[in-house]
């Protein structure tokens, strides 16, 4: 139920300085107990959107013989192509957003279309048509960071949202379980085509029972304090605004280099493995999926629980944790690269595999504390754009064509290799950016 004296977020209040009169707000239904089955909802959600999303890393040696195409071409495909169109449609649909709009619809319509998107990649004839469908997929998924991360902030409060994301974001490493090894498995028998369209077509399904069973919160729920919005900041002044601050623009530059090597890396870490070793997708792909499904479902789970708990002694840590992550990936990254043996590259590529992702809680609560009501969704998306762009759309295009410069001497094994060596680099100079951001934290947070 909405009070009857809501006070609006206006562009004058926030042009003046300060934030506008709020009240406070009810819900008509039971939120704290139907908060559980949204944080649920959101989880399956993620998790068909990591598989539609990753299923192509296990397939892509499969495609590459296919359809003759060179390493950065594969880059294009799994990379750029996605995250240029993913990245592109977040901002507008963060600003709707923030404007008002109804965040269920928009979690509904995204996931029918990257799922149909999807299982039309099953059906491409050529490299260009595939381009295309993998763009659709992008697109869909563009629209769900936003939604998800503002409704967190409505129904969870401050020191809860690192785990309320941490457990929905589990969809990722659980997906990469499931999609990698059933897409190997598929891929071995039925050829690649059948992965993808036996991964895209459940999505729809899941798509309706989101539209008609998930409730939209009233916009500032947790904190307490109702904001009617009506009409969506300027981008520019939202921009201007949240880059004043030191916080921001380092979580900017270390969302950015760490998604490098952290994304770029699992890209490319299953064709390394099975050209290093001679290996099929089907003889990889289980193995790979339930290695960085288990230990990734660990390590963002965790990083979701430490910064909530260590947060509330100091806001820092939800930058310091990430910092540590980064900087215990790094030497792991590098043994398993310079490895010639299976398992012991397998084993250390463990310890990415587990914390690469445990920034990202962290990183995505704190945006919310980091803006006002108004401004949150376009501030989560723009951490979400600069690491999705640089690690989906740069990334693997410039790692593949590393492969490429470095294969004419070394072979595509050992082009490969040296490529994932120089992404490396971006591991520690991400964790310097984390560090400097946790100076700036407790100065920079509205709430």
């Amino acid at each position: 139920m909405t009070p009857p004296n809501e006070m609006p977020e206006t562009l004058d209040a926030f042009a003046a300085g300060g934030n506008p009169p709020m009240t406070s707000v009810t819900a008509s239904f039971d939120w704290r107990r139907h908060r559980k089955y949204v944080v649920f909802m959101m989880f399956i959600a993620y998790f068909l959107n990591s598989i539609d999303r990753n299923i192509i890393n296990v397939l892509q040696q499969s495609i590459k013989v296919e359809f003759h195409l060179s390493d950065a071409q594969l880059g294009l495909m799994t990379g750029f192509a996605f995250a240029l169109f993913y990245t592109s449609i977040g901002i507008p649909t963060a600003r709707f957003i923030d404007g008002g709009a109804v965040r269920t619809k928009i979690i509904a319509g995204g996931l029918a279309l990257w799922s149909v998107a999807t299982a039309l990649c099953g059906v491409c004839q050529n490299y260009w048509q595939l381009l295309l469908c993998r763009a659709g997929v992008g697109v869909g998924e563009g629209t769900f960071g936003p939604c998800t991360m503002t409704m967190v902030s409505d129904y969870f409060g401050p020191t809860e949202r690192a785990r309320a994301m941490a457990i929905y974001l589990i969809g990722l490493p659980i997906g990469s379980l499931i999609g990698l090894s059933l897409g190997g498995v598929i891929a071995d028998h039925y050829g690649w085509r059948a992965a993808l369209l036996v991964v895209g077509l459940p999505g729809l399904l899941v798509a309706l029972i989101i539209r008609f069973t998930m409730k939209e919160p009233p916009r500032g729920l947790a904190d307490g304090k109702y904001v009617k919005l009506e009409q969506a900041l300027p981008i520019g002044q939202v921009f201007r605004t949240v880059t004043k601050k030191k916080t921001v623009v380092h979580l900017l530059l270390a969302a950015s280099f760490a998604s490098f090597s952290t994304v770029g890396g699992m890209v490319w870490f299953l064709p390394y493995l099975q050209r290093t070793y001679n290996l099929t997708a089907g003889q990889i792909g289980p193995s790979w999926g339930i290695m960085v499904g288990l230990t990734g479902m660990g390590g963002t789970l965790a990083g979701g629980f430490l910064a909530d708990r260590f947060g509330k002694r100091d806001r820092k840590y939800f930058m310091i944790l990430p910092a540590c992550s980064m900087l215990i990936s790094f030497p792991f990254y590098i043994f398993a690269m310079i490895s010639e043996n299976f398992y012991l590259c397998f084993a250390c590529l463990m310890v990415p595999a587990a914390i690469n992702n445990a920034w990202i809680p962290a990183a995505m609560s704190l945006t919310q504390a980091l803006a006002p009501l108004a401004m949150r969704a376009l501030l989560g998306m723009f951490v979400t754009f600069a690491a999705n762009l640089i690690g989906h759309g740069i990334a693997p295009p410039v790692i593949g064509a590393l492969s490429d410069l470095f294969g004419a001497n070394l072979g595509t094994a050992g082009g490969l290799r040296w490529a994932l060596i120089v992404a490396a680099i971006f591991y520690p100079w991400s964790a310097l950016h984390f560090y400097l951001a946790s100076r700036h934290v407790n100065n920079d947070c509205e709430a």
